[in-house]
């Protein structure tokens, strides 16, 4: 019986609480976009994504060896890209919540310009937009002069879509985290079931996509960091694509 009410309260407050999400997202958008001082700006930055997990009801379960050898990587002078599987719109605020100086590869879609995302709080947060033709010199520059504590970049091979194997993440369609040949720290989200997936292959509207991820409770997250992959040489690009894509797989069917 109790279990029926919080989820009828659940489903009744969905409406406030996507409301008081895209609010905070906004609020934190014009909260951090005046800060100059770094450490000011990464302690906002995790305080309003732990605040968006909670909003969401995610609980985000990583082991402390995990999490500490992100931190070991994160302050070596190591010049590495991370990769992850991408899967729903959420992903994003689970890794930024997790991963202390994230930053990441996106699109740059209309809704940014709608919640007064611009391209100076993109710059302020590390992040970097994909533009053809100087997308890899950029990530080619960030990492070439990554120094011990500076952010981590984070990019998602896939198409973000639903992946076509059941059990298995989806397939990788990008080259851009492996065309330099930089180490790779794969790292592995885990929902507990698929029902938060962006179906837009399904024709799933990104409205449809946003509102569902309030209606779990106590919604579980597991997240696995692999160890560094190394290129070897004489790999060819695809080869090393599709060995990392190997592991990362491997480790998803094994959480």
């Amino acid at each position: 019986m109790l279990s029926l009410l919080l989820t009828f309260l659940n489903y009744i407050t969905m409406p406030f609480r996507f409301i008081l999400f895209l609010g905070l997202m906004i609020l934190s958008i014009h909260i951090l976009q005046p800060l100059e001082n770094e450490s000011n700006i990464i302690c906002g930055i995790l305080s309003f994504a732990k605040l968006f997990m909670y909003i969401l009801s995610f609980n985000i379960n990583i082991s402390k060896d995990d999490f500490i050898k992100y931190m070991e990587y994160l302050y070596s002078d190591k010049k590495f890209i991370s990769t992850f599987n991408h899967t729903t719109l959420i992903d994003g605020f689970v890794l930024i919540s997790t991963f202390p100086r994230s930053s990441y590869l996106i699109l740059k879609v209309i809704i940014y310009t709608t919640i007064g995302y611009t391209d100076q709080i993109n710059d302020l947060l590390g992040n970097i937009f994909v533009e053809k033709g100087t997308t890899s010199n950029k990530i080619k520059e960030r990492v070439d002069n990554r120094k011990s504590g500076d952010k981590v970049l984070f990019i998602a091979p896939g198409s973000g879509n639903t992946s076509t194997i059941p059990g298995s993440i989806t397939a990788f369609t990008s080259n851009g985290a492996f065309v330099h040949k930089y180490p790779i720290l794969p790292i592995v989200i885990k929902y507990e079931d698929e029902s938060l997936n962006y179906n837009h292959d399904n024709h799933e509207s990104m409205l449809h996509s946003c509102l569902k991820l309030f209606l779990v409770r106590d919604y579980n997250i597991n997240i696995k960091v692999c160890d560094m992959v190394e290129y070897e040489e004489g790999e060819t690009i695809e080869a090393y694509n599709s060995r990392v894509y190997k592991i990362m797989n491997d480790t998803y069917q094994g959480m």
